[in-house]
Formats: structure tokens, C-alpha cells, sequence
């Protein structure tokens, strides 16, 4: 927020450089970022709506000294002001008073359209706003000097001479004063007219209602709008204005009547008539411990100097026995708890009186959380892999690549595209994947996914050539269904865990080439090739291989054992096998019937060969599998290394394998 330092003065008798009191406020905790030419630019946090306004900012420099605060610029508009309506005049109407606490309307009759002098021409312009008209001007000076937005409506041009605050109807809209046409919902507040709807409540007039060089009569809005109401009203039309800004922050209520005579001031001239709505909420006093403050401090403020400091923000204190009691003022919405006065104290009384002290009792040791060693390992595993990490938002939309299950669904989302948690990192690797096109790609990422509750997943994506060109062969072998199942298999080796494959009927993937991913008896993830309508769909390749592991799952499974023999000092025999056999048996089931034929003499089972085509009925295919055949206390001979072949085929004959030649 920009400010100028003689607008301050106004407020504040100070002989203070605008570094001084730059310096102040930020030791208030307001900090200032910039000072240009008498200007002071402050970041005001988002709690402290109270301070977005020249008032605001002097009641904290006067906080540190209340003898320098001139209340009377203030009020000295109070005696010229007209008797205010506060009965039921007919002229404002609140329906909502849910999300409007307080509607004040001031009558204007007979004002010229004009300029506005120099002086406040001037400083609007250092506060980073364009001189328009009197009108105008005099709404934006306002606003920044008492920190209350109003809205002036050509008084004329109000159907039935009234105003109605109520919610939104299906299918009213409104051309807004940037021209723009506004589609309403239900449940944005709107300021209303007998015949139509006039303004957005706390964000933007219309320009049906709007003040023009032929205006003779306004009326002057000064209202107190829900922080929520206007932050979802906002939010949903995609538009911010100084004025949504501030209500959204909060706006003190009881300054609605008070901006209305500043503003008549302002025009040299006096309110014909106001009129307030106003329901005004009654605040409960606070209580706030001695002992409380000042463990949470660290250092011992007197009650006296903790009182004191509390009255100098506004607050009405008592004192107790054991502390204090404080009813905050109307304009700090932000103080609701005893902690929240506790800060208030340490702040004015000085966050440099804390006493210095070296800290006592044992260091912690300093490591990673069991979570976030899992989390490292996992990662390391697949770079070790080669593969490249990636990092996606964990907001999304629908994807065909969502995991099965509800999303959970934001209620008020940045934009629609962002409305989601996501239940599945595949759908961000695939975005990923999409936008590097034509590339042969290892990507990973690991992080968390949402569904009935939060979890960490390991997901992984590959396409292309498995291998980089080389100058001698450019004709590597392309990613495959078995070079992902291998990506799992290894993964899980250097986490020492032990993984097998099922079979699965997953939506996402194409239905001869997926598995399920089992650890510890239960399902750790899935893997397969991308159905092909799907990766059209998502503009990708066909033949893309992804897959994604639950780590929690994975890591919950009992860590493989690792036992030690001595080297064997005989040689292994290597037997084949080839036949055919239905598609539906899975290699887990081949492997483990060979395994259990033979016994421990199995040293080592792979697939080396998969055909299908010319020669294997339909629905089926050939396999090529090695077995890898030892005794480790003498060497096998031929005989007993066929007869173990033998066995092999008689127990695959049984899942329906037929032996080829």
C-alpha cells in the first residue's frame, strides 16, 4: 500500500524522516519495501485489513505514542452532519443481513460534476490512483484515508428511488463498469434497485447506475460486506478491485457513517440526509493471563505496561486477578484470541526487550523422518535407474488416466482446471510426456495422492527407445510391456523388497498388457501399456508404459532376507524350454510350477523369447524360458539336468502348455 507522508502528518504530529517512521512500522510489523519521493510503500498482511487505509496506519504509529494522535481529524465533519434515518424509510432495504452487516446511504441533491482540487488530485496520483471527476475522487480519498470503499449511484437512474441488498437470482446479469457483461448466481450478494439489479456487492457497479457529467443527485454507498461473501463473489466473476480487496480483509463497520461525512466534507457541502441499516455484533471481551504472556513472550511485561499497550490499540481493558480483560475495538476483526493479545503486547512493548540467553537442556539430533527416508530411497532407487524426476501440481481436472474412486473436489478452486486432488500421478506424467512429444522418455515422480485419505505414490512413465542411438546402431529395441515389469522388479530389489504380478482388468491400460503389482499379500500399484484410445486422447504415442507403486504398501511388506553362501565350486547346466501356452496364464504362474518340479536345484529361471503369429493357434503364444540348473555339492549330469527338463514340461503341461520342436 502506497502512502504519502504529509497525508499521515494529517493524522500524526511527528517531526519524523519517512525513513523513521518506515522504520517504526516495520518494527510493528508492517514492513516497508520501498520509500520514493515521500511516499512510503508498506506490505500490509492479509489479518490487517485495519491498515489498509492512512487512518489505519497512523493508529499504529500512535500506538507507540498516543499523545502524537489527532482524534479530531476524525470528526470534524460530526456537527455538520444531518439527522441519520435509522427506522424503516423505505429508501434502503437489507435481505441479506447474513452477509450485510451495515448499509448507510447518503442523499446528494444538486451536485456539480466537476474536477476535484489540486490538492487531492494530487494525492491520489502518489497513491498510485487516476483523478476522474469530484465524484469520484472524493470515494477514492475516502477509502484510502479511512479505509471504507463507497460507491456513488446516480440517484436518477435508481428504479423506485431504493435500494435493495439481497442474493443474486438464476439468470440475472449485469454489464459492469469495465463493460463487461457479469453472469450472476445465486448466493452473490447484489445490490438491487425496485426493477433490476445495480451493483456487485462490495466489488463493482453497473454501468446502468452510473455517475455521469449530467448527474445532479447520488447517492452514496457505505456498507459493511462479508469478508467470505465478497472473497467468493470475487473469486468466481475473476475480478479484484480496491475495493473487493479491502472487504475481503474487512472493513469496520462502525466507520460506514463516519465516511459519509468525510466525503460531504470533502465537497463542501453537507449530507441532505443518510440513512443506516446497521446491526451492529457485540464483542466479547477477552481474558489474558499474566503468567500466560509472559511464558509465551519469553520475558515478564509489568500488567501495567501490558494494559497500557492494550489501550493504545483501542481495546477497553480491565484489570483481573490474574491478568487482564480486553474487548477489542471494532476495526481489529483480527484479535479473537487470548494469544492474539498476547502478541499485541510484545509487539508495542518491544520484541528487543527479550532477554538474551543461551539455550539449556540436550540438542536434538537432526536426521529425516522414517517417512522421508522412505521417500529418498524410493527416489534414488529410479534415478539410479536412469531415470529423470518430474514435479506436478497436485490440483487437477479429470483425467482418463484417475485412478478409480472419487476426487476429491475443492469448493472454491483458482480455476477449473485446478479444481481437484489428485487420486493419481499418472495423469500429471502424461501432461509431461505430451509436451515432449516424439522423445524417448524415463520420467518419475514421486509425491502424494488423495482419495478417502493421503497417501505416497511412486509413479513412472516410459516411451521409446530403451537404449540411447549409437553411432554403430541407431536401432535399439522400443519400451515394452517386460521392460516396465522389469522397471518394478529392479526398483523393488534395491528397496529389498520382494514384488509378484497378477492379473489385472484396469480401464487405463491396454488388456493383454497390464499386471497388478503385489507385495506383502496385498496391491502395491499397477502397471501396463497405455490403451490406445486413451493415449490419443491425451496426445500421446501409442506403445507409452507407465506404472505406479503405493510406497506405503511397498515399505509395509516384510524386507527380503538376504542370506550368504560360499561361491558353488561346480558348474551350473542350462536347460530350455519351449512351448506354447494360453495368453491367460501368467509367466508367475509358468515360473512358479517349473520352480516347484524341480526343487532347489533351480537355481535361476528367466523368459528369453515371446512369439506370437505364424504357427500358434489364436489365443495363444510361444515362450523361450531358461532354466538354470545346479547342485551345489557336484556337478549334475545330463541325465539328471534332462530329467529336470522333463519335469519342467510335465508341470507346465498341466497349466496347458504344449512342448514345441
Amino acid at each position: 500500500m502506497k502512502v504519502a507522508v504529509e497525508w499521515l502528518k494529517d493524522f500524526v504530529e511527528t517531526d519524523s524522516t519517512p525513513d523513521e517512521m518506515g522504520s517504526v512500522l516495520t518494527r510493528l510489523g508492517l514492513e516497508l519495501e520501498s520509500e520514493e519521493g515521500g511516499v512510503l510503500n508498506f506490505k500490509v498482511t492479509p489479518n490487517r485489513g485495519d491498515c489498509l487505509s492512512i487512518l489505519g496506519l497512523a493508529r499504529e504509529l500512535a500506538a507507540k505514542d498516543p499523545l502524537r494522535f489527532k482524534p479530531t481529524a476524525l470528526f470534524r465533519s460530526v456537527l455538520s452532519t444531518p439527522p441519520i434515518s435509522t427506522d424503516d424509510s423505505g429508501i434502503v432495504t437489507v435481505e441479506d443481513w447474513d452477509n450485510c452487516r451495515r448499509y448507510a446511504a447518503g442523499m446528494f441533491r444538486g451536485v456539480p460534476i466537476g474536477s476535484s482540487s489540486d490538492a487531492i488530485q494530487s494525492r491520489l496520483t502518489a497513491s498510485g490512483m487516476r483523478p476522474i471527476n469530484v465524484i469520484v475522487d472524493a470515494t477514492n480519498y475516502v477509502m484510502l484515508e479511512l479505509g471504507q470503499p463507497l460507491h456513488a449511484f446516480d440517484f436518477d437512474k435508481l428504479g423506485g428511488g431504493r435500494i435493495v441488498v439481497r442474493s443474486a437470482r438464476d439468470g440475472e446479469k449485469l454489464k459492469t463498469l469495465d463493460g463487461v457483461d457479469r453472469e450472476l448466481k445465486p448466493g452473490m450478494l447484489m445490490i438491487c434497485d425496485a426493477e433490476r439489479t445495480v451493483a456487485i456487492a462490495g466489488v463493482m457497479g453497473g454501468q446502468d447506475s452510473e455517475v455521469s457529467d449530467s448527474t445532479t443527485s447520488i447517492l452514496l454507498e457505505s456498507a459493511h460486506f462479508g469478508p467470505v461473501s465478497v472473497r467468493k463473489t470475487r473469486k468466481a466473476l475473476g475480478m479484484t478491485t480496491e475495493a473487493s480487496f479491502r472487504f475481503e480483509r474487512f472493513v469496520d463497520p462502525d466507520g460506514a457513517v463516519r465516511a459519509i461525512q468525510r466525503f460531504a466534507e470533502l465537497l463542501g457541502r453537507r449530507a441532505d440526509s443518510i440513512h443506516d441499516s446497521y446491526r451492529p455484533s457485540e464483542r466479547r471481551a477477552i481474558e489474558v493471563r499474566e503468567a500466560r504472556w509472559n511464558r509465551l513472550l519469553g520475558m515478564e511485561v509489568p500488567k501495567a505496561a501490558a494494559a497500557t499497550a492494550l489501550n493504545a490499540i483501542g481495546c477497553r481493558v480491565e484489570e483481573t486477578k490474574v491478568g487482564l480483560r480486553a474487548a477489542p475495538p471494532t476495526w481489529r476483526n483480527d484479535l479473537t484470541l487470548e494469544e492474539d493479545l498476547v502478541e499485541e503486547i510484545g509487539r508495542l512493548w518491544g520484541y528487543d526487550k527479550i532477554p538474551e540467553a543461551l539455550p539449556f537442556g540436550s540438542t536434538p539430533q537432526g536426521g529425516e523422518s522414517p517417512e522421508a527416508a522412505i521417500r529418498t530411497q524410493a527416489r534414488n532407487a529410479m534415478l539410479r535407474l536412469g531415470f529423470a524426476e518430474v514435479a506436478n501440481h497436485t490440483l487437477t481436472d479429470h483425467s482418463p488416466l484417475d485412478s478409480c474412486g472419487e476426487k476429491v473436489q475443492l469448493r472454491n478452486p483458482a480455476a477449473p482446471e485446478l479444481a481437484f486432488l489428485r487420486n493419481s500421478i499418472l495423469p500429471g506424467l502424461a501432461r509431461t510426456a505430451a509436451k515432449n512429444r516424439g522423445r524417448s522418455l524415463r520420467l518419475f515422480e514421486v509425491g502424494r495422492i488423495f482419495s478417502d485419505y493421503e497417501s505416497r505414490s511412486l509413479a513412472f512413465l516410459l516411451s521409446g527407445k530403451l537404449t540411447p542411438d549409437h553411432w554403430k546402431d541407431s536401432t535399439g529395441p522400443d519400451a515394452d510391456f517386460y521392460a516396465a515389469k522389469g522397471v518394478v522388479e529392479q526398483v523393488a530389489s534395491l528397496l529389498g523388497r520382494d514384488v509378484e504380478f497378477e492379473p489385472s482388468a484396469d480401464r487405463r491400460f491396454h488388456p493383454n498388457r497390464q499386471a497388478k503389482v503385489v507385495a506383502g499379500g496385498g496391491c502395491a500399484g499397477i502397471l501396463g501399456e497405455i490403451e490406445v484410445d486413451t493415449a490419443d486422447s491425451l496426445d500421446l504415442p501409442s506403445g507409452v508404459l507407465m506404472g505406479e507403486l503405493n510406497i506405503e504398501t511397498l515399505f509395509a511388506s516384510d524386507r527380503r532376507k538376504i542370506e550368504y553362501e560360499p561361491i558353488s565350486q561346480h558348474p551350473p547346466v542350462r536347460r530350455d524350454l519351449a512351448f506354447s501356452i494360453p495368453k491367460e496364464i501368467s509367466y508367475t504362474q509358468i515360473e512358479s510350477a517349473i520352480q516347484s518340479a524341480i526343487g532347489e536345484n533351480a537355481e535361476e529361471i528367466w523368459l528369453f523369447d515371446v512369439y506370437e503369429g505364424k504357427g500358434i493357434p489364436e489365443g495363444e503364444h510361444s515362450l523361450g524360458v531358461a532354466v538354470l540348473l545346479r547342485d551345489r555339492s557336484r556337478t549334475l549330469t545330463d541325465e539328471e539336468a534332462n530329467d529336470a527338463r522333463v519335469r519342467a514340461l510335465e508341470a507346465i503341461k498341466i497349466l496347458g502348455a504344449k512342448e514345441r520342436t
